[in-house]
């Protein structure tokens, strides 16, 4: 029990980080969360999701085609907790807590073949990936991706069960069908994992070479080859099918590529429009390859690391903080040196190569940083991380324990903001407000609704929250197509999802109108003759969210 002991504390502490206040944390749900759950529930009681396709492995949703995997492992959680925020997190969370699991068995799959002495603390021998799994468990990138509906972070822990499969396997410790599987899933479950995941294969089968192709070749006899086509043929149907059939259309819209920035007019001034110098040095393909390295190399910046970036989605990270612990640095360095000592070990050049590919996806789509899309970057970083734990409490034992003092001490304000203190800033992001807003609708009756679309897709609020009949729903679906970008929908029942001003407030009759302050500006009279009920959802900070008047029949 005592060798294990480490682990058990690690995989308890990630736990509750991940569970508590699930449902709460963040104060909102954003669009796809919403969608992920309708769809799950369509599933669970049509068998279809919510445009009537049967058991689909993309599904469609707003016309940005969800991979399919996310909302299957939802529909057991909406089976058991019902239709509601815990249950479209749950597989998030569970994953996070897998990983920390994961993470311990691929380090100690990496190093098994070096005798590394443990650390002996209160007589219990503490190794290298019991320290890599801590890291990962009290990660604030991880604890937060583990408190939505993200796909990105199934994805990561499924990547981690499907490295630590590759190096057993070219151990001949397992057979290759574990590892096969586990490559399968990622590509259904995340759309950059067509590109990162081959990625990281191919890179680990270049690192592994020898050992790779002795285990591969005796599979390419037609006798075992057979067995694992429908693990080809359906990777393959999954990357073709995101390049060239309507799933594409979302990839090609977000792709930096689709994107042709154009030659600014002071480069032009300087070098002169008819100048060779603005062919030879600011063509397409330069301007492109500056636009991918910019953002590739932000991703390592300090910025983004260790406090808050200028580019930061306020959703993608805990408010006043980068995406690690604002001490982790430490722990990095330390990692660091301990690597670059073993280099060229093969232990350092998969480490080093897994951290260097992760933000590749991340840096090839128009918005300038995502945490999101390098989520899984937090892997290679916790690994590294438990490395300079590991190295610092075997070489500067004096200087170790203040330091874990303090670590622990900021750990406690991390979470204290993060649990505490963040929801003012969460809730315009999770899009705080709808949920209030159906509960209005659900107690107040009327013969029509109109509900504002300027926030974007009302509709899967309204359907979610009313847990609105999915077969019902498809018979009169009325989804209109976006063309390549998302499409939405014009109305649910008597349910409309438009704009509306304050004309519409003064003669509708017997209507519910749910809008922003735009929608129902300041000065309209609420209390007007044919004003039967004002209501406001605030945010926790006292903004507007949502103005919502019942008019008179």
């Amino acid at each position: 029990m005592k060798k294990y002991l480490f682990l058990i504390i690690a995989i308890a502490l990630g736990t509750f980080l991940r569970l508590w206040q699930l449902s709460a944390v963040p104060n909102g749900l954003t669009w796809d969360e919403a969608a992920i759950g309708y769809n799950a529930y369509s599933i669970l009681k049509t068998g279809r999701d919510e445009h009537g396709a049967f058991m689909p492995l993309i599904f469609k949703s707003f016309g940005d085609y969800k991979p399919g995997a996310y909302i299957y492992f939802t529909v057991p959680a909406v089976a058991i907790f019902g239709l509601n925020e815990f249950a479209v997190r749950f597989p998030s969370a569970l994953a996070g807590i897998l990983a920390i699991f994961g993470v311990y068995l691929l380090v100690k799959e990496l190093f098994s073949e070096k005798k590394l002495k443990p650390i002996r603390i209160f007589s219990i021998d503490i190794n290298i990936w019991d320290f890599s799994a801590i890291a990962l468990a009290v990660s604030p990138w991880h604890v937060h991706f583990g408190h939505g509906a993200w796909e990105v972070n199934v994805f990561s822990t499924v990547m981690v069960f499907a490295m630590y499969f590759f190096l057993r396997f070219i151990k001949n410790k397992s057979s290759i069908f574990p590892l096969i599987s586990l490559v399968c899933l990622s590509l259904a479950t995340y759309q950059a994992a067509k590109m990162l995941t081959p990625f990281i294969f191919l890179f680990l089968a270049i690192v592994y070479w020898r050992d790779f192709w002795h285990q591969t070749l005796p599979l390419l006899k037609p006798r075992k080859i057979v067995p694992l086509l429908p693990f080809i043929l359906f990777a393959l149907w999954i990357l073709f099918g995101s390049i060239f059939s309507s799933a594409g259309n979302r990839l090609a819209t977000l792709s930096v590529f689709n994107y042709k920035p154009g030659i600014s007019e002071a480069t032009r001034q300087i070098d002169g429009s008819t100048s060779p110098y603005i062919s030879l040095f600011h063509n397409q393909t330069e301007l492109s390859f500056h636009m991918v390295m910019s953002r590739y190399l932000y991703h390592f910046s300090p910025e983004v690391l260790f406090y808050e970036g200028s580019l930061f989605s306020e959703r993608a990270h805990i408010p006043s903080l980068g995406v690690l612990h604002p001490l982790e640095i430490i722990w990095l360095v330390l990692g660091l040196i301990w690597l670059t000592r073993l280099f060229p070990n093969k232990q350092t050049i998969v480490i080093l190569g897994l951290l260097l590919i992760a933000p590749i996806p991340a840096s090839l789509t128009l918005a300038e940083f995502s945490t999101y899309r390098a989520l899984f970057m937090v892997i290679p970083l916790s690994i590294i991380s438990g490395i300079g734990m590991y190295y610092g409490i075997q070489k500067i034992k004096w200087f170790i324990a203040p330091v874990f003092l303090l670590y622990f001490i900021v750990s406690v304000y991390v979470f204290d903001i993060y649990f505490l203190h963040s929801q003012a800033v969460f809730a315009k992001e999770f899009n705080y407000g709808y949920k209030q807003a159906v509960e209005i609708i659900k107690e107040n009756p009327t013969q029509r609704v109109i509900f504002t679309d300027v926030l974007g897709q009302p509709y899967i609020y309204y359907v979610f929250y009313t847990g609105y009949d999915p077969s019902t729903y498809q018979k009169n679906i009325d989804f209109i197509d976006g063309g390549l970008d998302v499409g939405r929908v014009g109305h649910v029942g008597n349910v409309e999802f438009h704009q509306f001003g304050n004309d519409e407030l003064t003669h509708l009759k017997d209507t519910l109108l749910v809008g922003s302050e735009g929608n129902i500006d300041r000065s309209f009279d609420i209390t007007g003759e044919n004003v039967a009920l004002f209501k406001q959802i605030n945010t926790p900070d006292d903004k507007i969210i949502f103005r919502i008047v019942k008019t008179k029949p």
